[in-house]
């Protein structure tokens, strides 16, 4: 009985990390070199700062987040080689899909495609997510 719960306790438990921890998701790059992983970005209006959430519960709950000044960003990639992973959804309902996005205080830069990019204001946007 002791050999049968030693064996299921770490299954778990490792069953459960694998839950939280995200597969794929954004890569934000700092300006000092390090790098976050997140799945969902926000920003606080107030205060200018972004969260991004790193971990999430099986319901979609944020249990671990990263709070980062704007000034502090570079940019936002998908930290997988699909096309369009990330989406942008405007406030009105229309939405971008790209790989990448640059910070510049309260405006970022779309890059859309290989060639070109658009700029938006950060209260043009609804929500920045991680998904297909």
């Amino acid at each position: 009985m002791i050999l049968a719960l030693a064996l299921v306790a770490p299954y778990s438990t490792e069953r459960a990390r694998a839950q939280d921890t995200p597969a794929s998701g954004f890569v934000l790059s700092l300006k000092n070199g390090s790098t976050i992983r997140g799945r969902t970005l926000a920003r606080d209006e107030a205060s200018g700062t972004l969260r991004l959430t790193m971990t999430e519960t099986s319901s979609g709950a944020p249990r671990s987040y990263a709070v980062v000044a704007v000034d502090d960003a570079q940019g936002i990639k998908a930290s997988t080689t699909e096309a369009d992973s990330i989406v942008i959804r405007l406030v009105g309902g229309s939405e971008l899909k790209c790989k990448e996005f640059s910070l510049n205080g309260d405006t970022i830069s779309v890059k859309i495609g290989t060639a070109s990019h658009i700029e938006l204001h950060w209260e043009q946007i609804q929500s920045i997510t991680f998904g297909s």
